[in-house]
């Protein structure tokens, strides 16, 4: 159901300490991990399995001649490529005989750590990965992980492989005739704690997470910013997908350490941005996720899939303006702590062309958890949707654009 692409997640931590025992010790920390979390050990064997022979993971060690802390007063997207080793390409589709993950340890001459992490999406979604990072971490600290092997769950026989299902029934496909040619710039947006507080509290949404608030909010904005853009002539509905983690979803609930990619992307469409005040947009957001239920996964992994999956395409606009948005908030992320302090920012997904060229893509955000309880949106954006995002109100009063991290 998912694409074969390779997730970009870098970590920074400050405190760290970057001689070469650290270093080391860190790769036999990490050695010990991937005994349990042997996949990510391994290559792509086809479209629907992996070769778990004990390979090992390409793991890299970067100087960085800078001071972390005078990165973090402004983050430059471009400079973060160099965190990825160069022998890869972010945006390459794994095929057989790549690696599924591939780690690179940034390491600044103040003893700052930007720690890097690629993983092939097909494998294992966000959620897995947190998992491991956490195993790894606390294997670093000495604590060792008493949980059960999360590759031994109910989870995985609950979604089968499907290797006759009709590439025309995977939706992920069928969004990607929705993207278009532009030329794309990476934009961050932070909503402070303190933001959505008031915001939730204007709209009267208390039930709402924080998640969909800022969800609604940069749908909202970003309808209105393409609806100026093309003066409303265009005539396309807006089409927004969420990825939605399936674990919490099933019934009962899957382990929330379940290895694998279990993540569905939950479509809603919309009219036009005058079509629902925010109020009433936020509730469509949430309603739209509330679809996902126990009855929703059991369907996924047995009879009637092909019959959903039709109706789903026939339902599904012939043009649209897309925005896809993921979150990887209270995914515990934050809480990884190797043994030098908890990471004091993430950065994740990015755009390797220049401004200046013009690419086929969609429209991407991605939710991020701030460090005082807030939300950071990592987007990358046509840049002509730029201009009329940034000077919408509810981004000007709600959110800072790339303030310092530090």
């Amino acid at each position: 159901m998912l694409p074969c692409i390779y997730v970009p997640l870098v970590l920074y931590f400050c405190g760290a300490d970057n001689n070469d025992d650290r270093i080391q010790h860190l790769k036999e920390s990490l050695s010990q991990t991937l005994a349990t979390f042997y996949p990510f050990a391994g290559v792509i064997k086809d479209a629907l399995s992996a070769d778990c022979s004990d390979q090992g993971l390409p793991f890299y060690v970067a100087k960085v001649k800078s001071q972390m802390k005078d990165f973090l007063q402004n983050p430059n997207f471009q400079f973060i490529n160099k965190f990825f080793p160069r022998e890869y390409n972010i945006e390459k589709q794994p095929g057989p005989g790549d690696s599924i993950m591939l780690i690179q340890l940034n390491c600044f001459d103040c003893g700052g750590i930007a720690m890097s992490i690629m993983f092939a999406h097909s494998i294992a979604d966000m959620a897995s990965v947190s998992t491991f990072l956490r195993c790894w971490a606390a294997n670093a600290r000495g604590l060792g992980f008493s949980q059960a092997s999360p590759l031994l769950c109910a989870a995985q026989s609950s979604l089968p492989q499907n290797p006759s299902l009709p590439a025309k029934l995977i939706p992920f496909l069928n969004y990607l005739k929705y993207s278009s040619s532009g030329k794309f710039v990476m934009r961050r947006y932070v909503f402070d704690a303190s933001a959505l507080s008031f915001l939730k509290a204007q709209l009267s949404s208390s039930v709402a997470s924080r998640v969909n608030v800022v969800t609604t909010l940069v749908w909202k904005c970003f309808m209105e910013a393409v609806a100026e853009e093309t003066s409303g002539e265009d005539g396309n509905p807006f089409l927004m997908t969420q990825a939605v983690n399936l674990r919490k979803r099933a019934a009962p609930p899957f382990p929330e350490d379940s290895f694998g990619s279990m993540v569905w992307a939950q479509k809603t469409v919309c009219s036009s941005p005058q079509e629902k005040g925010l109020t009433d947009l936020v509730w469509e957001v949430k309603r739209g996720i509330s679809n996902i239920d126990g009855e929703f996964v059991r369907r996924l992994g047995g009879d009637g899939l092909y019959e959903y999956l039709e109706k789903l395409r026939n339902e599904m606009p012939q043009q649209a303006n897309w925005l896809s948005i993921s979150s990887w908030v209270n995914m515990g992320l934050n809480e990884v702590h190797f043994g030098w302090g908890k990471p004091v920012w993430l950065s994740g997904y990015f755009t390797q062309h220049s401004e200046s060229e013009t690419v086929v893509m969609g429209n991407v955000v991605t939710l991020l958890d701030s460090r005082d309880g807030g939300i950071e949106a990592l987007a990358i954006f046509d840049q002509k949707y730029v201009a009329g995002f940034e000077k919408n109100d509810l981004i000007r009063n709600y959110a800072r654009v790339n303030p310092c991290v530090i």
